[in-house]
C-alpha cells in the first residue's frame, strides 16, 4: 500500500512541475517598451491620486505627455543615428570627414535632445507642490529609469 502511495504521489509531482514549466513556457518576453509605458502609466494614474486640484492634475498630466513625446522623439532620433551609422560604415567611401561631421552633428542633437526632456521635467515638478513630488518621487523615478532602459537599448 505504502509503495502505492509513493508512485501516485511521485506522478502527482511531476505532473505538477510539468503543468508549472507549460504555463511559464508560454508567457511572452516583457519589452523595454511595454515597461515604460507601464511606468508612465502608473505615474498618470499616481498624478491623478495625489493633486487635488483639476486645474493642477490637468497640467501635470499634459507635461507628462509632454515629456513622453521628448522621450518618444529622443528614441526615434536614436534609431535613425544607429541606421546612419551602419549606413555610413557599410560604404567603404566614406570619408574621415563625413564620420566627424556626423557625430558633431549627433553631439548638438543629444544636447537638444537632453535640454527638452530636462525642460519638460522641470515643467512638471515646477507644477507640483513639495509634497505632491515626495509622493510622485518613487513613481517618477521609475518612469525615468524605464525610459532611459528602453533608449539605451536600441
Amino acid at each position: 500500500m505504502f509503495d502505492g502511495f509513493m508512485r501516485h504521489s511521485a506522478m502527482l509531482l511531476i505532473m505538477g512541475l510539468a503543468l508549472g514549466i507549460a504555463a511559464c513556457a508560454g508567457k511572452d518576453d516583457v519589452s523595454a517598451i511595454d515597461v515604460e509605458q507601464q511606468a508612465f502609466d502608473d505615474l498618470r494614474f499616481a498624478i491623478r491620486e495625489v493633486i487635488d486640484d483639476p486645474l493642477r492634475e490637468m497640467e501635470a498630466l499634459s507635461l507628462t505627455n509632454e515629456l513622453i513625446e521628448s522621450l518618444h522623439h529622443l528614441r526615434e532620433r536614436v534609431t535613425e543615428r544607429r541606421r546612419r551609422v551602419v549606413a555610413l560604415n557599410e560604404n567603404y567611401d566614406t570619408s574621415r570627414e563625413e564620420f566627424e561631421a556626423f557625430f558633431d552633428e549627433i553631439e548638438v542633437d543629444i544636447q537638444a535632445n537632453r535640454v527638452d526632456a530636462i525642460e519638460s521635467e522641470r515643467a512638471l515638478l515646477a507644477a507640483l507642490t513639495p509634497e505632491e513630488r515626495k509622493s510622485l518621487e518613487k513613481v517618477q523615478t521609475k518612469a525615468m529609469k524605464a525610459a532611459i532602459s528602453t533608449i539605451q537599448s536600441i
